[in-house]
């Protein structure tokens, strides 16, 4: 007994783990990036938390205002005709900021709508959830502050009108708004299913009562690829296509290089510490290995470049000097060219004729050079001469040899 509530708790807990981590068709703050980056602009409201503002939008534009409500097997989904809306309707929340308006902040999760809903017997009212706004496995959608959403964040319209292609055109204006708030009640009702989200929302067959109408149930269409998606999201049928972007697609997709994100002013109402959007808290980390990539690729570039100047330079030092020696040799052959040319009768007539001179032009005989008789140094010391002693004795062939000669 034991084992089997120990194996049940160890499956709740992973099924707990798997639902809230990354779900099976990923993305990246990246991808959403170069996505969006053609219909609004990147702000940075903190160190770590950015947030994205669309372009051209009216003064009394709303989120989840433009497009049709339809029933899924995944419960009530935003099927949105704006090219943004297959990302900012189905991931991350939207937030009316005092300063910048309406902004999105990104983040992982998908589901078929991400909004809030209040209604009473005359009346449905929809409304964005905020970035405090998490969903958890166990609880469902739960708030990081006490939240109350403002009337003018809200659209109402009739029941009958509801699941209509153009809602748009029946909401109420915030007049009347003001005035049926305080009277709907509250609902959000958000759950799992195996591995999907779902929107619950109001009971769909509440809302037929009250519309006097059947609501059929829509087929969702996956698409993981982003020209298909574009090409047939227009089309208006029992279908709904619903583009999720595969892993290989972001991946290999329309990731940037490098962010252009605008600084902010620091006046944004946003509760920075609040936010449960950890994608917006990791650009910074996605930006750094991308900072990373763009350096190891800017090497890699002056490395080549490096190479190719010095190949360049060798190259272009021995053209240089091939070129230096076709132009001495040029010249020389042209400094040749230009001497004129002395035929063998000419030189031999330009050659001087050697003659004989005359008795008085040759040269006379040289005087005999008379050496100066040198003087007899008498200062110069005499020579020592020994004398014999008394004693000494001549030799007897010396005296003989004396002798011979006298």
């Amino acid at each position: 007994m034991k084992k089997t509530i120990i194996l049940i708790t160890a499956l709740f807990i992973f099924m707990s783990i798997e639902l809230n981590a990354k779900p099976s068709f990923g993305v990246s703050f990246s991808f959403f990036y170069s996505s969006l980056r053609p219909y609004g602009e990147w702000i940075q409201l903190d160190n770590d938390l950015v947030a994205w503002r669309p372009n051209g939008i009216h003064n009394q534009w709303r989120p989840y205002s433009n497009g049709r409500w339809s029933w899924t097997s995944d419960g009530w989904y935003w099927d949105s005709y704006e090219p943004f809306g297959w990302a900012t309707y189905h991931y991350g929340r939207w937030y009316n900021d005092d300063y910048y308006g309406w902004i999105w902040i990104p983040d992982y999760d998908w589901a078929p709508a991400w909004v809030e809903w209040r209604y009473d017997d005359d009346y449905i009212g929809w409304a964005p959830l905020p970035p405090y706004a998490s969903f958890e496995i166990n609880f469902g959608i739960h708030f990081s502050i006490g939240w109350h959403s403002h009337y003018s964040y809200w659209n109402f319209v009739t029941y009958n009108r509801f699941c209509d292609h153009r809602v748009n055109n029946y909401l109420l204006d915030d007049r009347r708004v003001s005035r049926i708030y305080d009277n709907t009640r509250y609902r959000n009702n958000y759950y799992s299913n195996r591995d999907r989200i779902v929107n619950g929302g109001i009971d769909r067959s509440f809302i037929e009562r009250k519309a006097g109408y059947r609501i059929a149930e829509r087929e969702i269409t996956p698409i993981d690829n982003f020209r298909d998606y574009d090409r047939v999201r227009s089309e208006r049928g029992d279908k709904i296509y619903s583009y999720r972007p595969s892993d290989r697609e972001v991946i290999n997709g329309r990731t940037a290089d490098r962010y252009d994100i605008k600084q902010g002013d620091n006046r944004s109402t946003i509760e920075r510490e609040k936010v449960r959007m950890p994608m917006s808290r990791e650009w910074n980390r996605e930006q750094s290995i991308t900072n990373d990539r763009s350096s190891e690729r800017g090497r890699d570039v002056i490395t080549e470049r490096n190479a190719t100047r010095n190949d360049e330079g060798r190259v272009r030092t021995e053209v240089n000097r091939n070129n230096e020696r076709d132009q001495i040799r040029n010249n020389s052959e042209r400094e040749r060219s230009n001497v004129p040319r002395i035929s063998p009768e000419t030189q031999r007539e330009r050659q001087p004729v050697y003659e004989k001179p005359s008795r008085s032009e040759r040269p006379q005989s040289q005087e005999r050079r008379v050496e100066p008789k040198r003087e007899q140094n008498n200062d110069r010391p005499s020579p020592r001469v020994e004398s014999r002693g008394r004693n000494e004795e001549r030799s007897p062939s010396r005296e003989r040899s004396s002798e011979r000669k006298r």
